[in-house]
């Protein structure tokens, strides 16, 4: 009996690059995920999914700031407008990240 619990162990066994700190925090980081999820509890991953869309947003910003298609002089109050709300969604993002919860 004892045999086949150390079999099942060693192939459920996954190896990790010790001297790696981010494949260590991955593999713990799945392992508990595994065991989580394994016992009936369901993930939320809204708070992920909102960063995700907070970025998202703060790009498509700074890209239609960069490609307007009117030149200076003409654009100049769009500009601005992108220049101050681009800093306010990456603060409202970096709040967000800090004071919530990691998901």
């Amino acid at each position: 009996m004892e045999e086949k619990k150390a079999e099942s162990t060693n192939k459920n066994a996954k190896k990790v690059n010790l001297l790696d700190h981010n494949s260590i925090k991955h593999m713990l980081d799945e392992s508990v995920s595994d065991i989580v999820t394994s016992r009936g509890y369901k993930e939320d991953v809204r708070l992920s999914n909102m960063k995700l869309i907070l970025g998202t947003v703060i790009i498509a910003v700074a890209l239609v700031a960069q490609f307007y298609n009117k030149k200076f002089p003409e654009n100049r109050d769009f500009l601005i407008g992108c220049i101050a709300l681009y800093p306010f969604l990456n603060i409202k993002s970096l709040l967000w990240i800090r004071l919530m919860p990691s998901a």
